[in-house]
């Protein structure tokens, strides 16, 4: 089975992409511009890191389950190709046997710190 992408998401800047503590649905591709990741602690914002084209955001919600760990923002302009858990799963199972493995192991180890560091 082969899942459709859904279709490209185009935010403007200052538009909120992910917000901490949601449930985490959809991991985000950025195709196109910048954005700033965020924690919101005390009435403040603490930045993490700025991410761009190529880089994901949100990818704990390809693990199932789990809520979104901090918030995202649109720099400038930004486009971003949403990735459900379901596409995930589909390019994973059409990939090279040994990709595949390799994937899921680092996939289950990602999954294990995250719990690890939030207690």
């Amino acid at each position: 089975m082969n899942v459709v992408l859904p279709p490209v998401r185009v935010l403007q800047p200052g538009e909120l992409l992910i917000e901490q503590g949601e449930p985490a649905v959809e991991a985000y591709l950025i195709m196109g511009g910048k954005a700033e990741v965020f924690l919101s602690k005390d009435g403040r914002d603490v930045k993490l890191a700025e991410v761009g084209e190529g880089e994901f955001v949100g990818e704990t919600a390809l693990f199932k389950g789990s809520d979104y760990g901090a918030n995202v923002r649109a720099v400038g302009e930004l486009s971003v190709q949403p990735i459900t858990p379901a596409i995930l799963d589909d390019k994973i199972k059409n990939c090279d046997p040994m990709l595949r493995a390799l994937i899921r192991m680092m996939m289950v180890r990602l999954r294990k710190a995250n719990e690890a560091v939030a207690g």
